[in-house]
């Protein structure tokens, strides 16, 4: 590789067992791997999510060196992953109604596609928006721009995962040298370059076997139109054969030595010997292997209730595709088959494109689909992540120049991350207040309709009508919105306060209303009217 060898792609996946980066290059039509590195997360990273910032940033630190040094070329940006637990599908439908007959216009679908990034989960944000379907006047329409109508009504699937995930990714990466290209969804890039396009369109499952999670991603049409994490993977059995008890670091050989997802119900001559362990003891082979078995079932068990929930089970023609390193296991496809009863699955060893890899990363196997999801990221970049050339010797004065700067930033990011909780919870008091306030202000209510002929009733709810708009929604209320204003995390926070405020100035509206109306009620001239008027009544009866 020479200095001026730029355009090679980088990739970091942020995986529960381990973090993996990979460089690559295109060149006719052919990755190639130029270099692989990866590093234990040994708990920094738990379910896909990063728990441990410093440790996470330390990995990252360690893989990117390897991988410069293997290039002899700096890198400054990298494509990221974005997988784990909290990453899912949330379906919804909006409506719009257009008054009149009228020709359906971009900026109509535009604005309900716009809608549908309204999540109700004050945690959460959109990673990924896909149109499922449109309705317009009882018809079912692909594109319905141009189409002439008078209700429309868009169904959508968000992918969306808890704030925390790319907040966290982004706070590990402000700590390095290295500037994000862009961060993908993991699990459909995985789907990207494993499925095929007939797959995709006559609908199928893919179920990613992970270690600490197992993803599913359900197609049909060429359109993705169901995403769950679930919470269960290859290291819950490890942790399941640690129980017998089996050393944490020999339960890996175990599982991979005596693991059968679907026994035989002929028995093994090898089930009637013993498994020494690492200090001597012994351990019936057949009870491990029903260990294994067990836990397996359950993660099938899990995939294909969720398959049921996608309410796409008997409608995929192109059958499961499995992947990831728990695909490897003997008779993983018989268990999908009986859990599931589809008999047409598939393991997805390698992926579609073709990629070949140099002497310089030979730490990676290609037909495995361990590295499916890694490769897939690789893929996925277009954009060149080289910088200078450099002869791989560390410069202890940059060294020491970069720590600083990189502790200064970390001081910096996590000022900013305190200013923001602390903001937050000044919103959030905010809120309690109006809620408060609200159910003073229909206390008052209710009080005065039973009470009106009380001057001292009306007196109280009169001036309870004209300080508590200023006392909850004034300068305070403002101040607390406007810190949060713009960021994205707090968006639902936002509108919550948003709709609270709006409720209690109905319900002050409300009160005002009925005070008015008592005092007129109450008044002289109020008293004598309906007296009057009840004599009248009493003449006409």
């Amino acid at each position: 590789m020479t200095t001026s060898d730029k355009d090679f792609i980088v990739a970091i996946e942020l995986g529960s067992s381990k973090i993996s980066g990979i460089a690559g290059k295109k060149k006719d039509g052919t990755m190639q791997i130029l270099a692989y590195a990866e590093e234990k997360t040994a708990g920094c990273v738990k379910r896909g999510i990063v728990y441990n910032i410093e440790k996470t940033y330390q990995s990252i630190n360690n893989i990117i060196s390897k991988l410069e040094s293997v290039l002899k070329t700096k890198i400054t940006r990298a494509y990221v992953g974005l997988g784990g637990q909290s990453v899912r599908s949330y379906k919804c439908i909006i409506k719009r109604n257009m008054l009149t007959q009228s020709y359906i216009t971009n900026e109509a679908i535009d604005g309900i596609r716009q809608e549908s990034y309204e999540i109700p989960f004050s945690d959460y944000e959109v990673l990924e928006n896909y149109p499922q379907e449109y309705v317009v006047d009882s018809s079912i329409i692909a594109d319905p721009v141009g189409v002439m109508g008078t209700n429309i009504e868009g169904e959508f699937l968000d992918v969306i995962a808890k704030t925390q995930l790319r907040a966290n990714v982004n706070t590990v990466f402000a700590n390095t040298d290295v500037d994000i290209v862009e961060e993908l969804i993991s699990p459909l890039q995985l789907a990207n370059n494993v499925l095929t396009d007939a797959e995709k369109r006559s609908g199928c499952a893919l179920v990613d076997l992970g270690a600490d999670t197992t993803t599913l991603v359900v197609y049909k049409n060429n359109i993705v139109r169901y995403l769950v994490t679930i919470p269960l993977g290859s290291n819950n059995i490890n942790k399941d054969l640690a129980t017998l008890p089996i050393d944490e670091a020999e339960t890996e050989d175990v599982k991979l030595k005596y693991g059968d997802a679907c026994q035989d119900d002929t028995v093994d001559d090898t089930d009637t010997q013993a498994y020494t362990t690492t200090d001597g003891r012994q351990l019936d082979i057949a009870l491990l292997k029903n260990v294994i078995e067990a836990r397996t079932a359950e993660i099938v068990a899990n995939v294909s209730s969720q398959i049921v929930n996608s309410n796409y089970n008997g409608k995929l023609l192109a059958g499961i595709v499995l992947t990831g390193g728990g695909s490897n296991m003997k008779n993983i496809v018989k268990a999908f088959v009986n859990s599931t009863k589809i008999e047409k699955i598939r393991i997805a060893k390698k992926v579609n494109q073709l990629v070949v890899k140099t002497s310089n990363a030979s730490g990676i196997t290609l037909d495995n689909s361990a590295s499916n999801t890694i490769v897939s990221l690789l893929l996925a970049g277009t954009v060149p992540c080289g910088g200078d050339a450099f002869d791989g010797s560390p410069n202890m004065f940059d060294k020491q120049l970069q720590e600083e700067e990189r502790r200064k930033r970390q001081e910096e990011e996590e000022a900013r991350r305190a200013a923001e909780e602390h903001d937050a919870t000044a919103f959030d008091a905010v809120k309690s207040d109006i809620r408060t306030a609200y159910d003073k202000v229909n206390k008052q209510i209710e009080e005065l309709k039973k009470y009106g002929r009380d001057k001292a009733v009306r007196k109280k709810a009169r001036d309870l009508s004209l300080t508590i708009l200023e006392a909850t929604l004034g300068e305070k209320y403002e101040k607390a919105a406007q810190a949060l204003e713009g960021k994205e995390k707090f968006k639902q926070s936002l509108k919550e306060g948003a709709d609270l405020a709006e409720m209690l100035s109905n319900a002050v509206d409300e009160l005002t209303e009925l005070v008015n109306k008592a005092n007129k009620e109450n008044s002289a001239w109020g008293r004598f009217t309906k007296a009057l008027s009840d004599i009248v009544n009493e003449d006409n009866n």
